[in-house]
């Protein structure tokens, strides 16, 4: 079993000649969610109450619709992991092969994230110049049990959609607990497999964040490393697949 310093490697390696296909694929994702969530905010102002529940139905939707972009992206790593031919067409895999797993797949995590921003933007929009403490402070309360959520969930449920391209016949909450499956025992090393990227996303930000673009490729990479480790130590195991 390779330690994460040796996964790293081997992953960094993985990307050689690989980094502008990568980085054009992480730029283009974060187009999209940009741009769309401009737009909604220019079509949905949240000028009122019912404007901001309305808004937040969109974004939560967008979200939703992320998930076949992710699955896109997984698409193209496990490939890349796997010595198989890569292209940026390969994003388009996750509105090809079952893109309705892919927008359930995120449901957990869109849910999370709203619950972790919408109480907190609800105050500044529409309370925060009535300085009621109480108010923040459940907003508060709120936002940081969905934030704790939205950690958890990432961590157990990191798996979900590598599952999804090796086990496409399988149903959502099967690969819910596939994943959770995976991960038992290994969540404290996949936790610190991501923290350690975040003194090097810190000082990508002195450098305007260029460097993160590379960063990040190098994430991903070691993430979709990360499930193939898990899976063949399961194999080892087991004799047996998932």
């Amino acid at each position: 079993m390779r330690t994460l310093a040796e996964l790293k490697f081997f992953s960094q390696k993985k990307l050689t000649g690989r980094y502008g296909l990568t980085i054009g694929v992480t730029l283009t994702i974060f187009a999209c969610d940009l741009l769309l969530s401009v737009l909604v905010e220019y079509i949905v102002p949240p000028k009122s109450i019912a404007l901001f529940v309305a808004y937040e139905c969109v974004i939560f939707l967008l979200d939703l619709l992320l998930g076949m972009l992710l699955s896109g992206q997984t698409y193209l790593y496990m490939n890349i992991l796997y010595d198989r031919q890569a292209a940026f067409s390969d994003l388009k895999q996750g509105f090809i092969e079952h893109p309705e797993k892919a927008m359930m797949l995120q449901l957990p995590f869109a849910v999370s994230a709203t619950i972790a921003t919408a109480p907190l933007q609800l105050y500044q929009f529409f309370f925060y110049e009535s300085r009621n403490r109480d108010l923040l402070f459940w907003c508060m309360v709120i936002a940081m049990a969905g934030l704790i959520a939205q950690i958890v969930l990432s961590l157990v449920f990191s798996q979900v959609y590598y599952l999804l391209h090796d086990f496409p016949e399988r149903r959502v909450p099967e690969l819910f607990g596939a994943s959770a499956k995976l991960m038992r025992g290994h969540i404290g090393q996949y936790f610190l497999l991501l923290v350690s990227y975040i003194p090097w996303l810190l000082i990508s930000a002195m450098l305007f964040f260029i460097p993160a673009l590379f960063i990040m490729s190098q994430m991903n990479a070691a993430q979709t490393a990360f499930y193939q480790r898990l899976m063949s130590g399961h194999d080892r195991r087991t004799g047996s697949s998932l």
